[in-house]
């Protein structure tokens, strides 16, 4: 007995749970740990940090949190049942794009057998981006605003323009209080409305009314967020102070998951122009090439991408007979990746949340002492001692291209014990076998606490 169509769509994101088990078995983001932090304190106090509180190097600076309202989910599921259950909160935005994607798939044309390929395929080459940051939540909301885009522009009843358009607002709000990246659903509805009016049809001076309306619903609901007006100069200030960091760099034919994102991305392209679909068509033009510009942005366009080829793989009588013919080893296939996932998830579900951060050596740290520690490690630190200062950490807007260079060059490069000197640092917990690591450990005055292979802690004696 065949199941409903309806049915076996929405059992996209149910079969998406193995690979979301198998993201959350490793917690591997440093930003995960202070943004559990940041929404312990959020909880505490009633109130969103406006100055830096964690560090030394930046204490009382302005600073904002740019994903308040997920740092404060990840503390709640943190308080309930610790990182194991955080990692699984954080993975199970995996089904919920991937019923996103589904539901736009379905809006193009779309059949759930090929989309459930297609999205098998291209979400396990976006896994290692599935981390536990606010990221996840763009990648939902992507496809979701296209998809109300496109029954605000194209609805099937009058009534379905004004719901979706309200959706829209509402998603924003949504998304900028979850991330602050939201300002891009602004521009993505401005280009993909931009599409619609590019085909010469009837009512057209109605399009561009729904569109501009569409644009500014987006637009209001972008504001209604604690940050205001001020959630475009934040969102600026992460992107120019994180320069430094590998995925706000441009794209370089270095790794392979990228250029497997890039090859999706550009079939997408091809997909939107064959499909004759204008507003994905500019869409993906834009997503793709900022993705080009700042790699982390890849990923969005890569989401977009997989509904337009599960569209265009049923787009023509042709390859929809071609499926037809080989809807068993559709089946047969998905059902394969399937129980494929779901057996490295039973292997992976015995430890959700693990981690590749030197937990113990954190543990060990005085709790008097004056820190210097790697750019990856602060994190950590932040959620397990807070009442240690860091040096730094991945919050890169808040210390700014030059400071983090700087403390790079002081850990990476030689003559890194001269400057903890110079700042009064007792305590180091570094990066094993870098630079300061090597020369910490024969420096006269400084004993190893301990290593591990993620870390390496090290403690000044007192002056005689």
């Amino acid at each position: 007995m065949a199941f409903p169509e309806r049915l076996r769509w929405y059992s996209l994101p149910v079969a998406l749970i193995p690979l979301a088990v198998i993201r959350a078995s490793l917690l591997a983001e440093p930003d995960t740990f202070w943004q559990i932090r940041v929404g312990l304190d959020i909880l505490r106090t009633r109130q969103i940090p406006t100055s830096d509180s964690y560090s030394w190097t930046a204490h009382g600076a302005e600073w904002h949190p740019n994903s308040w309202a997920f740092d404060v989910l990840l503390a709640w599921v943190f308080r309930l049942g610790g990182l194991p259950w955080t990692a699984l909160a954080a993975a199970a935005f995996i089904p919920i794009a991937g019923l996103c994607v589904g539901l736009l798939a379905r809006r193009l044309g779309a059949r759930p057998g090929v989309t459930a390929l297609v999205v098998f395929v291209c979400f396990t080459a976006l896994l290692v981006w599935f981390s536990a940051r606010p990221q996840v939540v763009d990648y939902a909301a992507v496809p979701l605003l296209l998809l109300l885009l496109d029954v605000a522009m194209r609805p099937a009843r009058p009534s379905h323009r004004w719901q979706a358009i309200i959706g829209i607002g509402m998603l924003q709000v949504v998304w900028v209080n979850l991330h602050l990246v939201a300002p891009l659903g602004v521009a993505l509805a401005a280009v993909a409305g931009a599409g619609y009016l590019i085909k010469p049809v009837r009512g057209r001076a109605s399009l561009v009314l729904t569109a501009a309306v569409a644009v500014a619903a987006a637009g209001l609901g972008t504001l209604i967020s604690p940050f205001g007006w001020s959630v475009i100069a934040i969102a600026t200030d992460v992107h120019d102070s994180s320069a430094v960091i590998v995925e706000w760099g441009h794209f370089t034919f270095t790794s392979i998951v990228g250029d497997i994102l890039l090859a999706i991305c550009l079939l997408g392209t091809v997909a939107a122009w064959r499909l004759r679909l204008p507003p994905l068509l500019l869409s993906m033009v834009a997503l793709t090439g900022a993705g080009l510009y700042a790699v982390r942005m890849l990923p969005i366009a890569t989401i977009v991408a997989v509904a337009l080829l599960a569209a265009w793989a049923d787009a023509s009588p042709r390859r929809a007979a071609y499926a037809d013919s080989r809807r068993n080893l559709i089946r047969f296939a998905v059902c394969g990746l399937v129980l494929a996932q779901a057996v490295v998830a039973v292997v992976k579900a015995s430890a959700p949340g693990t981690s590749r951060y030197p937990q113990a050596l954190v543990q060990q740290m005085p709790g008097d002492c004056r820190l210097f520690n790697g750019y990856t490690l602060g994190g950590l630190v932040i959620l397990l001692r807070p009442e240690i200062l860091v040096s730094q950490d991945s919050r890169s807007d808040l210390y700014g291209r030059d400071a983090l260079i700087a403390a790079n060059d002081t850990e990476f490069s030689a003559g890194g014990p001269a400057a903890l000197d110079q700042t009064g640092v007792t305590c180091a917990l570094v990066t094993p076998d870098s630079a300061l690591d090597g020369e910490l450990r024969t420096r006269a005055g400084w004993h190893e606490v301990g290593r591990d292979a993620y870390g390496a802690l090290y403690v000044r004696y007192p002056a005689a």
